[in-house]
């Protein structure tokens, strides 16, 4: 006797692409979220030490599975889950140092024309981008596996293009934040 599929029913697997997508659409909802304060203290230099860390671990994922199929078949939606996460915390700590920008230019009208705090936004909006892009190409990898050849290789050489970007920029965006922070021109978390 044959056995169907009932919806609902404990066999049936989630559409866990599906829920990936949307969790990539909802955390655009962060983008302009400027989160002052965390426990009493500036909250960009408590929220940047996620998407410090997370970026450079999710470009490496991304990297792996872009020239390895049977990991991407295995692994991509977690990969793609796991840069839905980090990019909500990209979002939330970008919003945060234009948040603290703000503060820091109010309370010290003299560092409007610092070069390096211009830098260090620059690169932090340039991560933040590079960050949706790489998570639309990772869900996109996702739906794509029926796709022509040609869609999915232009799709991975993108993932990996955008994969490195944002290593690149994350790690410039942090020498330039702790340049600030802790070199000869400097914006004192005070």
């Amino acid at each position: 006797m044959a056995s169907a599929s009932v919806p609902g029913s404990s066999t049936q697997r989630p559409p866990w692409e599906a829920i990936v997508a949307v969790a990539a659409v909802v955390s655009l909802a962060l983008w302009p979220v400027e989160i002052r304060e965390a426990f009493g203290l500036p909250a960009h230099p408590l929220i940047i030490h996620v998407p410090v860390v997370f970026v450079p671990i999710l470009g490496l994922a991304v990297l792996a599975l872009a020239f390895n199929a049977r990991w991407f078949d295995r692994f991509g939606v977690l990969v793609a889950a796991f840069s839905v996460v980090t990019l909500a915390a990209t979002l939330l700590a970008v919003g945060a140092g234009e948040a603290f920008r703000k503060e820091r230019l109010r309370d010290f009208p003299e560092l409007v024309n610092d070069p390096t705090l211009h830098d260090h936004a620059d690169a932090g909006i340039t991560v933040r981008l590079a960050m949706v892009i790489l998570t639309a190409l990772v869900v996109g990898m996702l739906f794509a596996k029926r796709a022509p050849t040609a869609v999915r290789i232009a799709l991975r050489v993108l993932a990996v293009l955008f994969a490195l970007t944002a290593i690149v920029f994350v790690i410039r965006t942090g020498h330039l934040g702790a340049k600030l922070a802790w070199g000869d021109d400097q914006l004192r978390v005070r």
